[in-house]
């Protein structure tokens, strides 16, 4: 088989250590024969290579046009900038063994952005041996790609800050077309971006969700600007359109079942079932609050590789410190394996429901169970200690799962020595193994599973289906014995029918999301179906209880009298009578202000105190007082050994960070302000005034969490609600209200022992 590769010249950095040892236990790369004889797959099923390095190289997804053609994305660029901030430390010639986790250097990362890009490549087989041979260059330093979809004549690519559309017009192998359909989507560290463009069961594009933007997203072919929140999305394929939808994965990557429902991922969960209540539904009632929009579907979080851990985990594992600092995460981070810690790129098989664990050289699989309105996974049987597929090639790596044409599964291998983000490795393990070790390298390959692709909707599921798509109840009684499932979706179908919603609610109120579907339909009819049910409940105490929260937040005092004239006792009538009390106006109206950013000449004032708190660090700490301070000062909005409210983040993994990063945390807290815990300041009409950490987010409200460790929903429509961009809720000014060597103690505090 001869290569022929049409690539433009790469200039990789070139990675040059000083004298650190370097051990000689680390697993060595295998050819594509070799590592394909490494595999374990079940019985009568069987593996081949499709492409190989230098063909292709760090694949990231893998898709055919309608055409056959092969296309493959390529994501260039991790773990680099880590790899650039070990060199530097390494001309010292000497090994961090601080028991730490910190990550690189400010001009590493710079340095590193020339090297991080994505790549798309067509892939041709020439001499008809099964094995790609040839590779054409559609596009080159794109912006990271993270998969791609074939649609509307040619593919499109998750690439934030864009998704590109590109299409060969002419039948020459090479985009004529080279279209921004849409651009705005947040960008940040390479760990994610919008990703995995998946085809859905509706004709739209469904893409996991990126970094949250600060901006609209943007295209030629919007009518206008469209503001998503932090949640996954789809698109239609000519980019006339974007719109939210419920759940997001964590990770990369999601799947839809034959019936049309869909997973997501997190690290450490097979899946995570998205709740059945699209998020149109969600929009069409502003005055009610929505449901948790995914959840893990499996509390099974085993793996059972066969390849030996890498030897920086065992070495970390082995090491006491290390360990007992990873193990107050949780005992999965500690361990060399045994646990989900990268689960990602799933995708359901003849039913069965797969998914990638790179960082343990494995595809895990699970039986997909109805559990009601919901669906969870089990291991598949004969599985209950052995996966799928596993190899004992550590350098195997799979990350994402995608359908040939022929109904194979196609796998992107990101291969190289070492998957998991740099900072998890102890410093001086970095040093010595580095972290890009195969960066020139990548494979994809074809298992061929047996069974289908896709199989045939039950007669249930496409009824669901067909409900969901046109919204068409007809024939189908509310109050009749139905599947769990149908009966969900018929609550969200049918609409403001009064009748209809009351008789499901006596018949199936009991269903999980019940309580939810029936409020999306309900809107300006949830004081009539509650008085209906009042009198004859029926199994609808969930809907009643959730109908009378909605009331009594809309905060309408003669709808709450009159709900309250009918309903005497219960659940229902205690939310009604304070939601009477919270009409009532507050006896002092504030206006708390919103906090604003450091000016430059505070922020330089802070900077001059830095070294004077640096020389304290290296003083003995008086970890009592430490404590005191955390607990009189940071407690409100943040935990550490057990002490405090989780509003900001979680404290008590601040033991594997470096002192001087949590010291510019605590001197200019806007400047590191993490994803997801953007400040919002919301101003209700009852005159309170409101600052917290989003804790979740829907159409028609938010809940947040607040100093102090309370929690409040707000309606959109009851309150005028902000998000405030690169301002954290923790005060600014701390470097001037404490002494250097106070705020030494209390660093000490939170990286001492629990």
């Amino acid at each position: 088989m001869k290569l022929h590769l049409v690539l433009p010249a790469l200039c990789l950095a070139t990675f040059v250590r000083a004298e650190i040892p370097h051990p000689d236990d680390a697993p060595k790369p295998l050819s594509p024969a070799e590592s394909a004889k490494q595999f374990v797959l079940p019985a009568g099923m069987k593996i081949r290579l499709l492409a190989s390095e230098p063909l292709i190289r760090e694949p990231s997804g893998v898709c055919w046009d309608d055409k056959g053609r092969c296309f493959v994305t390529e994501l260039h660029g991790y773990n680099v900038e880590g790899q650039f901030d070990i060199d530097e430390l390494n001309k010292t010639g000497k090994l961090d063994m601080e028991v730490r986790r910190i990550q690189a250097s400010e001009e590493a990362e710079k340095k590193a952005k020339a090297e991080t890009y994505g790549t798309v490549k067509l892939l041709r087989d020439t001499d008809g041996d099964g094995v790609m041979d040839k590779a054409v260059i559609w596009a080159d330093r794109l912006p990271p790609c993270y998969g791609l979809t074939a649609a509307n004549g040619g593919i499109i690519i998750a690439c934030a800050p864009h998704i590109v559309f590109l299409k060969d017009a002419d039948g020459d192998d090479l985009p004529e077309v080279n279209e921004k359909l849409f651009t705005g989507f947040g960008t940040g560290k390479l760990e994610r971006g919008i990703n995995a463009p998946t085809p859905g069961p509706d004709g739209w594009i469904y893409f996991g969700k990126g970094w949250k933007s600060s901006t609209a997203i943007t295209g030629p072919h919007l009518q206008q600007p469209v503001e998503l929140p932090d949640s996954d999305f789809r698109i239609r394929a000519d980019g006339s359109a974007i719109e939210p939808v419920s759940g997001s994965t964590k990770t990369t990557g999601m799947a839809f079942t034959d019936g049309g429902e869909r997973f997501v991922c997190n690290t450490t969960h097979p899946g995570l079932f998205v709740t059945p209540i699209p998020w149109r539904y969600l929009m069409r009632n502003p005055d009610a609050a929505a449901p948790v929009l995914d959840a893990p579907a499996s509390d099974d979080t085993r793996v059972y590789p066969i390849s030996k851990p890498h030897p920086w985990r065992t070495k970390r594992e082995q090491n006491a410190a290390y360990f007992a600092f990873y193990k107050k995460i949780s005992l999965s981070d500690a361990a060399a394996s045994g646990y989900f810690t990268s689960a990602c790129g799933p995708l359901v098989h003849d039913g069965y429901f797969l998914v990638c664990e790179p960082a343990q050289n494995l595809i895990h699989r699970s039986r997909i169970v109805r559990d009601g309105t919901r669906l969870r996974l089990q291991r598949f049987p004969g599985e209950e200690q052995r996966e799928f597929l596993a190899s004992s090639d550590a350098w195997f790596h799979p990350v994402s799962l995608t359908h040939t044409p022929q109904g194979h599964i196609a796998i992107c291998d990101f291969y190289r020595e070492i998957i998991e983000d740099y900072s998890a490795i102890p410093r001086h393990l970095q040093q010595q193994y580095g972290v890009i070790n195969g960066h020139d390298r990548g494979r994809i390959w074809i298992l061929e599973a047996g069974g289908s692709a896709r199989r045939k909707p039950t007669t249930t599921e496409a009824k669901v289906l067909h409900l969901r798509q046109t919204d068409d109840t007809t024939g189908i009684d509310p109050a009749a014995d139905l599947e769990p499932q149908l009966a969900l979706q018929l609550a969200l179908s049918l609409g403001p029918q009064k009748n209809a919603l009351v008789a499901l609610a006596r018949k199936h109120g009991q269903l999980r999301w019940m309580d939810a579907a029936i409020a999306c339909s309900a809107h300006k009819l949830e004081k009539d179906i509650l008085l209906a049910l009042a009198i004859d409940p029926g199994q609808s105490e969930p809907v009643m209880v959730n109908l009378a929260g909605i009331i009594a937040a809309r905060g309408d005092v003669t709808e709450i009298t009159e709900c309250l004239a009918i309903i005497k006792t219960g659940k229902a009538r205690e939310i009604l009578q304070l939601g009477l009390e919270d009409t009532k106006p507050l006896a002092t109206v504030t206006d708390i202000p919103a906090p604003a950013a450091p000016t430059a000449a505070q922020n330089a004032e802070w900077e001059k105190r830095i070294p004077a708190i640096l020389a304290a660090l290296k003083q003995q700490p008086d970890l009592v007082e430490g404590k005191t301070l955390f607990t009189a000062v940071c407690s409100a909005c943040h935990k550490s050994h057990g002490i405090g409210f989780s509003v900001g983040p979680d404290l008590d993994a601040e033991f594997q960070r470096a002192p001087e990063t949590i010291l510019r945390d605590i001197l200019f807290p806007s400047e590191g302000a993490r994803p997801g815990f953007e400040t919002m300041r919301a101003k209700t009409q009852r005159g309170e005034t409101l600052l917290g950490i989003a804790a979740s987010d829907s159409p028609t409200s938010i809940s947040l969490k607040l100093p102090g460790g309370a929690g409040r929903t707000v309606l959109r429509k009851r309150a005028s609600i902000s998000t405030l961009r690169n301002v954290s809720l923790m005060p600014a000014g701390l470097g001037n209200a404490l002494k250097p060597e106070q705020i030494a103690n209390i660093i000490a505090f939170l990286r001492s022992p629990q």
